[in-house]
């Protein structure tokens, strides 16, 4: 697949604004936020219109499940020709008759109804459930992409930083003023700040290549989120968390309907040892024509109204086997509806504390950030005057790139966190990442 997308040479300024975004279009389009790439991969999702379709097969079994309990009309015709060696018994007959079917008592065909109705209800949940991950999964492939972008742009900037140290090195070597262990201390640090610019790249490949999947077309210009903004804090009261889980969570609520259709199938098995009543009204014209014989034949018309009573006695055994079984898978239905809570409940804690921690994470990162900077400047200074060595500086350098790297991924996993807790909750949609998409910012121009 072809990229649009063509790299910045360097990072101009170390700063946290300078990590904004490292990757311009090749052509001037606006860049796009996380609700513009939603919108493409909801129209492109197939996950999402499997989903949306069996929601609405199971919707239309309702209808089918329905059906049964409404009066059942037929119609029926026959036209025969008696042709005998015996005159008198050739004839030609035909009649049409008309039968209504009515369910007086049925049990099994209620319980289909309200068994069709759960399992819709089931597919609503189903369809909500694949709308979060969908929100999930985009938001994941965008962040991934940025956070590639940024780190290539960390990692370019670190091996042109190298480079200079090490052909600063090499003619401090030339004149006598450094050794040679300097040097191989600087190719060294070179060598590996390339390795790691071309793993930076090949990443960025990837992640693009994942997004564009999901979106069904190249992917474009993207908005970043500047590492010092002010992150939306939400509730972290893990009782209240794991509560709003349990009763929520789609998950849970789709659980909770497959063992009301588990329910159902019992009863619908059970109905073998119930009777079947019903009603049955039939309206019969019969004609006969070309016979000879006056008495045999005559043309009449008959209606009849009356109930069926249909009692089942004996069946070898195998309406108590199917009703045992659907029992035991009542029991399935039940054990995975207490694992979907436990579940449930479980991911809101840590989801919990991995938001709570994170504040202070992103707080800490920062401030290394700082502190590196400082150390690298001071390392920087000392090396010139001969009170540290070149590898302190370059030690120094390594970790002011690692806590940079470290910021921008712990900023890009609180959102994520953020947004796989609304997600348990049974509370993420597009507000949510509309929320989020308020804080992106478009790449700077370069002139």
């Amino acid at each position: 697949m072809m990229k649009n997308y063509q790299l910045k040479p360097v990072l101009k300024s170390l700063g946290l604004a300078g990590l904004l975004f490292a990757v311009q279009p090749v052509q001037a389009a606006p860049a796009m936020g996380l609700m513009d790439i939603y919108r493409l991969a909801e129209s492109h999702d197939a996950t999402l219109a499997q989903a949306y379709a069996q929601y609405r097969s199971d919707e239309e079994s309702i209808q089918a499940a329905k059906g049964a309990l409404y009066p059942q009309i037929a119609a029926g015709g026959n036209y025969s020709v008696t042709d005998s060696s015996i005159d008198t018994v050739d004839v030609h007959a035909s009649d049409i008759s008309l039968t209504l079917n009515q369910a007086i008592y049925q049990r099994e065909a209620w319980a289909r109804y309200d068994q069709a109705k759960y399992v819709q209800q089931s597919s609503k949940y189903a369809l909500q459930n694949t709308q979060q991950d969908l929100i999930l999964r985009v938001t994941e492939a965008y962040f991934t992409v940025l956070l590639a972008q940024q780190n290539l742009s960390l990692f370019k900037a670190k091996e042109e930083a190298d480079k200079t140290q090490l052909e600063s090195a090499q003619a401090s070597a030339e004149v006598g003023l450094s050794s040679r262990v300097d040097v191989l201390q600087a190719q060294s640090s070179y060598d590996l700040s390339r390795s790691d610019r071309i793993n930076a790249e090949n990443t960025l490949d990837n992640s693009i290549e994942q997004l564009a999947k999901l979106i069904g077309r190249s992917v474009p210009s993207l908005k970043s989120l500047d590492m010092q903004t002010a992150l939306p804090k939400m509730d972290w009261n893990l009782d209240n968390l794991q509560q709003k889980a349990e009763q929520q969570n789609f998950s849970v609520k789709q659980a909770e309907s497959q063992v009301r259709v588990a329910e159902q199938e019992v009863e619908a098995q059970k109905s073998g040892h119930w009777p079947v009543v019903s009603l049955q009204a039939k309206w019969t014209d019969a004609n006969y024509s070309d016979y000879k014989a006056a008495a045999t034949y005559r043309d009449s018309t008959q209606a009849s109204i009356g109930v069926n009573v249909n009692m089942p006695i004996y069946s070898g055994g195998t309406v108590s086997s199917q009703v045992s079984s659907a029992r035991y898978q009542s029991e399935v239905a039940k054990e995975a509806l207490r694992e979907s809570r436990d579940q449930a409940r479980l991911n809101a804690r840590l989801q919990g504390r991995n938001l709570e921690r994170g504040i202070s994470l992103i707080s800490a990162l920062r401030e290394a950030v700082k502190s590196n900077d400082a150390f690298l400047e001071a390392a920087e200074e000392g090396y010139k005057v001969g009170l540290n060595n070149l590898l302190e500086v370059l030690t120094a350098r390594s970790n002011q790139y690692s806590a940079r790297s470290n910021l921008l991924e712990a900023v890009h996993n609180q959102v994520l966190n953020q947004l796989r807790l609304d997600s348990t909750l049974g509370e993420l949609d597009t507000e949510d990442l509309k929320r989020f998409d308020a804080l992106l910012q478009a790449p700077p121009i370069e002139n």
